[in-house]
């Protein structure tokens, strides 16, 4: 068994999340479908995937098969100067056929962040291939969390995150706020707060410069900033204010992506195309790590086959064999088991399943969901919905621990994001679970 002595070497040992349980406890040990097993043998339902990763579940052997395969046959060749591997050219030909529109071609990295990264370096050198060197701004959203690089960091719309590194900061990034119908719709329509966020949007575009704007970036749901999702016509808006005004849309599909809403990405809501779109974890379910900015055709278009001088500079591990043989034999899972249909139907379970046992307890301001992102917004139980204090909704992750899950909750919001293979059954008891954590602090609250 692993003990504390030896865990404390992990940086990540100084973040007490869980200050009620000792590090041994929390080291987990094995997973199987949306269970774990911790090394002490406590049973929980891994109710966010990790984080929002294991789409596929946990302990697929046709993965683990896959890999082992790829490791024999090549471990590691680097894909600069032009190399590839059969795994890299077959994942992103099956990209493509995935991929809404014109998404077509596939820059390979390592993490979310680092697609992140690389979608605005696309978009820069598109910039400079097409004249336009003085475009290179990117507006993002408040609440949005794009990674932890320092260019991910200048676009993060979560001040308490940055701001340590504020001095390291670019120009160049502005925010706006996102369309959050629970918060700003008030005795408006969905449509009414779409438009006057739009506006916002539009003006602060013009307000920079459209010559000096290179990109939007947004998340088609904003997973860090409180599972915000926004009302179905927004990002067909944005598109409309990027093409106005000569923009590139990015949609950052990391968590979104590959099933998580219901669909195979976020932006198939509402059939929008973006000119990039940055995604991550569930491209591999998490069994190793790989991402990928991909670009529209006419992105592509704008640099030559012939071309001898490199644009966005790939790193060591872009197109690693045997992560991209992880993806293929992931997305063959996911489409044979009917995974993103099933995130549709079980997702619509949770949310309903929710909304009935909590939706109307006096802390609960709204229960909200697309496919298996499904979240309780906390409240004040003495009316007004005021967001519930921090302190109060910490202890559900301690509540739903004891019951049996492993939830996520952050500032006023309970988040639950399940991998995607979840069954019938297995909704209905996270949802008692859930529920009857959130009516024990409710009494504890004084309802």
């Amino acid at each position: 068994m692993i003990d504390s002595e030896t865990i404390k070497h992990l940086w990540t040992h100084k973040t007490q999340d869980h200050p009620w349980l000792s590090d041994e406890e929390l080291l987990i040990d094995r997973g199987e479908g949306v269970w774990l097993w911790t090394q002490k043998g406590k049973k929980v339902m891994d109710a966010f995937a990790g984080l929002a990763v294991v789409n596929v579940g946990h302990g697929r052997r046709e993965i683990a098969e896959a890999v082992a395969e790829q490791t024999m046959r090549l471990a590691y060749y680097p894909t600069t100067r032009q190399f590839s591997n059969r795994p890299a050219a077959e994942l992103a030909a099956k990209l493509a056929t995935l991929t809404p529109g014109d998404l077509t071609y596939t820059l390979f990295a390592v993490s979310g962040s680092e697609a992140n990264e690389r979608s605005m370096q696309i978009a820069r050198h598109y910039w400079l291939a097409s004249g336009h060197p003085d475009k290179y701004k990117v507006i993002a959203l408040e609440g949005g969390y794009h990674g932890a690089t320092a260019g991910t960091f200048a676009v993060c719309g979560i001040p308490d995150l940055v701001k340590a590194y504020a001095p390291l900061q670019t120009p160049g990034f502005a925010k706006v706020a996102p369309p959050h119908p629970y918060r700003d719709r008030g005795a408006g329509t969905d449509e009414a707060l779409v438009q006057r966020r739009v506006a916002e949007l539009r003006e602060a575009i013009l307000r920079e410069g459209p010559d000096t704007v290179s990109a939007v970036i947004l998340e088609p749901v904003i997973s860090s900033g409180g599972f915000i999702i926004p009302p179905l016509g927004w990002l067909r808006a944005v598109r409309a204010i990027c093409d106005e005004l000569n923009v590139l849309l990015i949609a950052d599909e990391v968590i979104t992506g590959f099933g998580r809403t219901g669909r195979w990405f976020g932006v198939d809501h509402e059939r929008v195309v973006p000119d990039l779109m940055s995604v991550a974890k569930g491209i591999t379910s998490g069994y190793i790590p790989l991402s990928a900015s991909v670009a529209r055709r006419r992105i592509a278009d704008a640099f030559p086959e012939n071309a001898k001088q490199e644009n966005v500079h790939p790193n060591t591990y872009a197109a690693h064999p045997v992560a991209c043989a992880a993806a293929l034999a992931n997305l063959r899972i996911m489409e044979h088991d009917g995974l993103v249909p099933n995130a549709e139907r079980m997702g619509r379970r949770l949310l309903e399943g929710l909304q009935g046992a909590v939706g109307h307890e006096p802390i609960v301001g709204e229960v909200r969901g697309r496919g298996l992102m499904v979240c309780v917004d906390l409240v004040e139980p003495s009316g007004g919905g005021r967001p519930l204090d921090a302190e109060r909704t910490s202890r559900l992750d301690r509540k739903a621990w004891e019951r049996g899950a492993i939830v996520y909750v952050r500032g006023t919001v309970l988040r639950l994001a399940p991998p995607l293979c979840i069954s019938p059954d297995e909704v209905d008891q996270l949802v008692g679970i859930v529920a009857d954590s959130v009516r024990e602090l409710g009494k504890e609250c004084g309802r």
